[in-house]
C-alpha cells in the first residue's frame, strides 16, 4: 500500500518540477556575455561590474542607466526598466546581475540583483574608492 502512495507522490513531484521549470521562460536563463546577448533574442542574465561613475537617470523615462563590464571585459550601456527599483545597496556594490535583452546598442534590463560579496572578494577587477581590492579593505 505504501508503494502506491510513494509512486503517486513521485509522479506528483515530477509533474510539479516540470511545471516549475518550463511554465515560465524566465526561470531558466543562461548567463552570457554582452557579445552573446547581442546575438540572442530572448531574455538572458549577464554578470557585470558596475561603473558607478557613469550612473545616470533618464529624466524622460525615469530609467537608471550605467556602463557595465561583463566577465570577459566587454563594456555596454545598461538601462534598467524604470518600473524596477534598484536593490538596496546598489550604490555600494561593484558587481550585479542584469536580466534582460540587448536592443539598439543598449542592454535593456528588466530586473537586476546584486552578487553576494563573497563571490567577488579579492577579485582583481574590483576596487573600492581607496584603491584596495574588496578583500583588502
Amino acid at each position: 500500500r505504501w508503494k502506491i502512495f510513494a509512486a503517486i507522490g513521485l509522479v506528483a513531484l515530477l509533474v510539479y518540477a516540470g511545471y516549475a521549470l518550463f511554465s515560465s521562460g524566465n526561470i531558466v536563463q543562461p548567463y552570457v556575455t554582452f557579445d552573446k546577448a547581442k546575438e540572442l533574442t530572448g531574455t538572458v542574465r549577464v554578470a557585470v561590474f558596475v561603473d558607478h561613475k557613469t550612473r545616470t537617470y533618464d529624466h524622460e523615462t525615469g530609467a537608471l542607466e550605467f556602463v557595465a563590464k561583463d566577465t570577459k571585459g566587454n563594456t555596454c550601456k545598461v538601462r534598467l526598466n524604470p518600473n524596477f527599483v534598484p536593490p538596496g545597496g546598489f550604490e555600494q556594490t561593484p558587481m550585479a546581475v542584469v536580466i534582460g535583452r540587448y536592443k539598439d546598442g543598449v542592454f535593456e534590463a528588466d530586473r537586476m540583483f546584486l552578487k553576494c560579496p563573497s563571490k567577488y572578494e579579492g577579485h582583481p577587477d574590483i576596487k573600492g574608492g581607496d584603491g584596495k581590492t574588496a578583500a583588502g579593505r
